[in-house]
């Protein structure tokens, strides 16, 4: 009799149902489904954009970025054991008027930074400073999901389409290309080339910004290494729409109309963007080579 009693505990044990969730748990699972209805308009926007936009379509990635940089933060929350503020009430209210206004102006970035300062209120009232300053950048990472307005991104791609145009008939020149520039068309012998808005840099652009922000306020721990990554981004982008552009010039110079081809378009863009991925993500561990050097 004696011998199967310890079995019995030693298999109840082993096979023990698990816990409920906590109160606590409980809480955050209600608010997280509040604030969603609360911020569902701004979220069907956004996802609209994301699918709809090649431009901003990276912003679907951001929200799984910011649930991951909280998961690795987990035993530091654990740790932590002091009390909510009433000022986070304060954080929420006005988070929720800010909302209010971009909703009735339709500009998503003034609901997406009431969203940030929301969850950010909600945090600070229930669990108090020590949190928010661990959650806050993750957080507000969540404001790279947001498109920038449409009338910044045409003054950018603007900018950016001249400035390739008039760089890429540069290098052309250079590389013996007879070529006469006229606006964004780049006058070839047998063949004239248009750099448009897809080959300006601007639809890698503010992806390469998001990255580069992520990978600076989630590596980098010295400001000058993330100013530096988020200011190289830009020049990337262009840099490798210039490539581009180029590459595009030198093929119609030696076949012409196979410059026209979609597939071909669409491999360069690819292959550019690849190219400005991998100049980012090796400009950053140059910077943490020489952070380390000159420590």
């Amino acid at each position: 009799m004696k011998g199967p009693t310890v079995a019995y505990h030693s298999y109840s044990m082993v096979f023990s149902p698990p816990s409920r969730p906590t109160a606590s748990t409980l809480l955050w699972i209600i608010l997280g489904i509040a604030v969603s209805v609360a911020f569902s308009g701004l979220l069907t926007s956004l996802l609209r954009n994301w699918l709809g936009g090649s431009e901003f379509s990276y912003g679907i990635a951001i929200p799984f970025i910011t649930a991951y940089l909280l998961w690795v933060r987990r035993a530091q929350l654990r740790e932590q054991r002091t009390a909510g503020h009433s000022s986070g009430l304060a954080t929420v209210l006005f988070g929720c008027g800010l909302h209010v206004v971009g909703s009735l102006s339709g500009t998503l970035l003034v609901s997406g930074t009431a969203l940030v300062l929301t969850v950010l209120g909600i945090v600070l009232y229930l669990r108090g400073a020590s949190y928010v300053r661990i959650v806050a950048l993750p957080v507000a990472l969540l404001i790279l999901m947001v498109p920038v307005p449409s009338y910044a991104v045409g003054q950018v791609s603007w900018y950016l389409q001249a400035s390739a145009s008039t760089i890429s008939s540069a290098v052309l020149r250079f590389l013996s290309v007879p070529v006469y520039q006229d606006g964004n068309l780049l006058n070839l012998p047998n063949y004239v080339l248009e750099v448009k808005q897809a080959c300006s840099g601007s639809r890698s652009i503010f992806a390469l910004l998001a990255l580069a922000v992520i990978l600076g306020f989630s590596i980098e721990r010295k400001w000058w290494a993330r100013i530096l990554l988020v200011a190289v981004a830009p020049l990337l982008a262009v840099g490798a729409n210039i490539v581009r552009i180029v590459g595009t010039g030198l093929i119609a110079k030696e076949w012409g109309a196979l410059a026209a081809s979609e597939s071909l378009h669409t491999t360069w863009g690819i292959l550019v963007f690849v190219i400005a991925v991998m100049g980012l993500l090796g400009f950053q561990r140059f910077l943490q080579w020489a952070a380390n050097e000159y420590a």
